[in-house]
């Protein structure tokens, strides 16, 4: 399988400096890039990198990650692109695990390929544990969706949010996850924040920000503590009714996401 061409409107997303930070230096025409079949650990950012290589289990999922949709850039270029078809994805998972005080994001470009994200998020789960910070962007929603996911051996409680964000474009994203707040960062300017707070108890299972709003409260429950994997991944909804609420039907398209200076 070889990487599908990249469009002209991912040439000129290549060529953006708008929001300040670089994109990807690349050699020559960009339909020189193919797939790589990435197995076993690489190096980028200083950090270390495996490829997925595995169908999630969740209903939401549509499409297994392959090593086979990775392709690393070469010499100055040390950017990761991302493959996505009707059946196959991408994931690639770091080696470096975050802890509370810290932050972590890096620079994406997103395709606007409906049904699909395009991520950078960290997660940890230990068959009782389960927690996520997401940063995720949707191009059905032109937007992207922070989120903290948390359960304990019982029900899954999600707090999100969407934010306005391009596809066909690059993004810088950072998140800063600290111990009264998470805030999440998109080109610079501050996104979205998330406060904890020891008076709230758990109650809805999902509890969605109202539309425009910039802040939430998340009850201390939920408040992630534990180191967390940092992991980026470019995947399609299974257009079940959950799926399409979320991301938006799939119809089919391919298309590349790229992930650089990843912290």
């Amino acid at each position: 399988m070889r990487i599908a061409a990249l469009s002209a409107t991912l040439l000129s997303g290549l060529l953006l400096a708008g929001c300040g930070h670089s994109s990807p230096s690349l050699t020559g025409d960009p339909v020189a890039f193919t797939p790589q079949a990435v197995s076993g650990s690489f190096s980028r950012w200083g950090q270390t990198w495996t490829a997925s290589n595995w169908k999630n289990g969740d209903p939401l999922f549509g499409c297994t990650f392959s090593p086979r949709n990775i392709t690393l850039g070469s010499g100055s270029d040390q950017a990761v692109y991302g493959y996505l078809d009707s059946s196959t994805c991408s994931e690639v998972k770091s080696g470096r695990w975050k802890t509370q005080g810290s932050s972590f994001g890096g620079d994406l470009y997103v395709p606007g390929v409906a049904g699909t994200t395009t991520t950078v998020f960290t997660y940890t789960d230990n068959g009782t544990l389960w927690n996520e910070i997401d940063a995720e962007f949707v191009p059905a929603r032109g937007a992207l969706h922070p989120a903290l996911i948390f359960r304990n051996g019982g029900s899954r409680y999600v707090f999100e949010a969407w934010r306005p964000a391009t596809s066909n474009a690059w993004h810088h994203v950072e998140v800063k996850w600290q111990a009264a707040s998470i805030q999440w960062y998109l080109d610079g300017q501050l996104s979205f924040t998330m406060y904890r707070n020891s008076s709230l108890g758990l109650g809805a299972t999902v509890v969605t920000a109202p539309s425009g709003s910039t802040s939430m409260q998340v009850p201390a429950a939920a408040w992630p503590t534990q180191s967390q994997q940092l992991i980026a991944n470019f995947w399609r909804g299974s257009n079940t009714a959950d799926a399409a609420g979320f991301l938006g039907s799939y119809g089919g398209g391919t298309g590349t996401a790229i992930w650089n200076n990843l912290f």
